[in-house]
């Protein structure tokens, strides 16, 4: 039997950015759907791995849009799950 989410919980959305993401310049940007961002309130937005660390380096969220966004990505950082 499945339980009814609490007041308390927190939703969470998974993201899985594959390798075949990243530009012949090494770099990425990927956008959450509209209503994923409006819905959730990005201020309040916290992004983290599927293992619970930060982002890598190389790696960044920008609330104001929405998106992930790599300059470059090293060898083997893709994909990625957050």
């Amino acid at each position: 039997m499945a339980s009814e989410p609490s007041a308390q919980s927190t939703p969470m959305v998974a993201v899985s950015i594959p390798s075949e993401l990243a530009q012949a310049s090494g770099g990425f940007r990927f956008v959450l759907p509209e209503g994923l961002v409006d819905a959730a309130g990005a201020p309040a937005i916290s992004v983290r791995t599927a293992a619970g660390a930060p982002l890598p380096s190389w790696l960044r969220y920008v609330p104001e849009s929405g998106a992930f966004v790599a300059s470059a990505v090293p060898d083997g950082g893709l994909p990625i799950n957050l």
